[in-house]
């Protein structure tokens, strides 16, 4: 309310458009911004000797009558001290033109504020867009934090207007959370919702708004339609498409997590100059919203979940959903694969970063296709984006995919590269045993059937599982095989070079530790993960050295390059290392620093759910004992504790915001 007051001062604009989707709450900030309204106080304009007229109640008919709209109702017209609202202008879109564009030139001091789904492109029009409401972050769980959020404010008062009294716990408090956010902080929605806890509770309300928009289908009320339903709201703003512009907003309803143009193009075949016509057409009328740019200034978009879903249904209707969701997962299942050879190259970090955005198209195709009988497809997908599994968290989730899609199977005769991804990221969740068992029979196989690449894998996997359970011979055993399949297919080999230069580091042999370091780095120049992995490695090392400035040094480029490729392990395995560093330092600030690093880390290694890579067996234990000791047990109980709920974006600036030189 305060910046639409501002903007309306006087040397505001005359014309200004609240401009927001179906049910944001457009018509009672335009209708609380007039009853607040007071004119500036100057004196009424005159035309030709003649004095016009401060418009009030008892002139709305005689502008309404002047201007030839009269089939502008009291409903969507009201005025005041010479402030007009036109209301709903979408839906009387030629006399709301007419009544503007007749007023302006003849009564200089007449304002008016319209609220509509559309801008109506008038000369001298201010967009002023009406957003959702704050819905807080997934990671908010506190129940004051939660009831001080608007979205979740506005659905405790409503559901008080029918349940007095009400008094949210913690859980439903967390239940209305979610809620808000998949009703994307829309007020009607949520006011909807609201009137249901009359009948259910908020988990149970959750669970019924996953399936789709029928539970905000209320019983009969008074009011307007489009106020008394979301589903009839939207589609007041759907129906005035055209057929063309109908069909791509269905087509783009299959995405999740937003599109852009070129899927625009794919899904909806259409031809580019068509397509971005259309997408203005439909970010005008606010059924879609660019939600970013990319660094080339392309746009993407996305959909509130309620359009979506409304979209959705229609396409079910028309009996296209199946094409249209064959097309989706055809289109990003083969985007993916196009970056799958960057994932290990000098363009990495934008091959990620790609992959990273369409994260929940390429979970929705992937759920597709082995809905449809198609899982072999998904396996192909998962063996080529590895990497991207790795760096973005997703080893957990992938683990249980792999594990019931093998499940029976036989490793002996089954796809090797499935087993070996599986046995990957057994010993990525530490689940050591299985990963030994899987790993072995995969490298034996291998041997078989003379697949060296794949056993050179596989035995470097070996070697780290063995390294994690402390048997450092047998380590170093699996690793000198693996070099020696390696080379002979011209693998360089990174799990390999970390973990020898690990087990010299653990061995107190640091001059052998880096030199591994720096002569794997230099033989694997333009990869990204590797220069970042051995980074901090060599961090690490130097640290072991009493050398703490070269450590943090190394380490904090390391970090930088890890936060740079969206890497989550590899972030927690830097600010480890910086931990330890820190434990050694006599500098209270580096150790304070480091406490809130520890708790960083734990939630970023957790999130990432991957424990390579990751600092040597027990170092960091004993460094935890010794910061734990510095510092105290409250002040490191704290610490942990503020790390704890740092993001990612903010564990790194902390990290890097220590001074690299202690005190002398």
């Amino acid at each position: 309310m305060a910046e639409l007051a501002r903007l309306a001062g006087a040397d505001g604009p005359r014309v200004i458009s609240l401009v927001g989707p179906a049910g944001v709450g457009k018509s009672r900030l335009a209708r609380e911004f007039l009853q607040r309204w007071r004119p500036n106080g100057q004196p009424a304009p005159r035309r030709g000797g003649e004095p016009c007229p401060d418009p009030g109640a008892d002139d709305l008919l005689w502008l309404l009558h002047t201007v030839g709209a009269a089939e502008l109702s009291d409903q969507h017209v009201l005025v005041r001290r010479g402030l007009v609202l036109l209301d709903d202008a979408e839906q009387q879109r030629d006399a709301v033109l007419t009544l503007v564009r007749s007023l302006l030139p003849v009564c200089p001091q007449l304002r008016f504020v319209i609220a509509s789904r559309e801008r109506l492109h008038l000369y001298g029009e201010q967009v002023f867009p009406v957003g959702p409401l704050p819905v807080g972050t997934p990671d908010d769980s506190d129940p004051d934090a939660l009831a001080a959020v608007p979205a979740i404010e506005l659905f405790v008062d409503r559901a008080r207007s029918v349940r007095p009294g009400y008094r949210p716990t913690a859980d439903d408090y967390r239940a209305l959370a979610e809620i808000c956010r998949l009703l994307d902080g829309l007020p009607l929605a949520i006011e909807l919702a609201a009137a249901r806890t009359t009948l259910f509770r908020p988990k149970a309300l959750l669970r019924r708004l996953a399936d789709g928009l029928a539970v905000l289908e209320p019983q009969d009320t008074e009011g307007p339609a489009p106020q008394r339903s979301l589903r009839s709201a939207i589609g007041a703003s759907v129906e005035r498409l055209s057929r063309a512009q109908h069909d791509l907003l269905d087509s783009v309803s299959v995405c999740s997590g937003g599109f852009d143009l070129a899927a625009v193009q794919a899904l909806a075949g259409a031809e580019p100059a068509a397509a971005e016509r259309t997408m203005e057409t439909l970010i005008d009328r606010s059924l879609v919203e660019v939600a970013t740019h990319r660094p080339d200034g392309e746009p993407r978009f996305r959909m509130l979940r309620t359009t979506r879903l409304y979209a959705a249904d229609r396409l079910r209707r028309t009996g296209r959903a199946e094409q249209l969701a064959d097309r989706h997962a055809g289109y990003f299942v083969e985007r993916a694969r196009a970056l799958a050879p960057d994932l290990s190259g000098p363009r990495q970090a934008a091959a990620l970063g790609a992959l990273s955005v369409e994260h929940e198209n390429l979970r929705h195709a992937c759920r597709h296709l082995v809905d449809t009988g198609r899982a072999a497809a998904v396996l192909s997908l998962i063996l080529d984006v590895s990497r991207y599994v790795v760096a973005s968290g997703q080893v957990a989730a992938t683990h249980g995919w792999l594990g019931r899609h093998l499940a029976g199977a036989d490793p002996a005769s089954a796809d090797v590269s499935g087993w070996l991804l599986y046995g990957g990221l057994c010993a990525c969740l530490r689940q050591d045993r299985r990963a030994r068992s899987l790993l072995v029979e995969v490298a034996a196989r291998c041997r078989r059937t003379g697949d060296t690449r794949r056993e050179a894998l596989a035995l470097g996997l070996l070697g780290q599982v063995a390294l994690v359970r402390r048997q450092y011979d047998e380590a170093a055993q699996r690793w000198a095989q693996s070099r020696a399949r390696g080379a002979r297919v011209g693998m360089a080999g990174m799990l390999v070079a970390d973990g020898m230069a690990t087990l010299a580091l653990l061995r107190g042999d640091l001059t052998t530790a880096a030199r591994l370091c720096a002569r794997h780095a230099a033989s694997s120049a333009g990869d990204t993960l590797v220069e970042a992995v051995l980074a901090v490695r060599a961090g690490a090392v130097a640290g072991a050295a009493g050398d703490q400035s070269a450590a943090r040094s190394r380490i904090e480029s390391g970090l930088q390059l890890f936060h740079q490729l969206h890497h989550l392990p590899g972030v927690a395995f830097a600010l480890e290392s910086l931990v330890i560093v820190a434990a050694r330092s006599r500098d209270p600030r580096q150790r304070a620093n480091a406490v809130r690093l520890v708790g960083a880390a734990e939630a970023i290694r957790s999130a990432a759910g991957s424990a390579y890579p990751g600092c040597p067996p027990g170092m960091l234990d004993q460094a935890l004992v010794r910061l734990q000791d510095a510092v105290g047990e409250p002040a490191f109980r704290r610490g942990r504790q503020e790390g704890h709920v740092a993001s990612v974006s903010e564990a790194v600036a902390m990290a890097m915001g220590v001074p690299k030189h202690p005190p002398r």
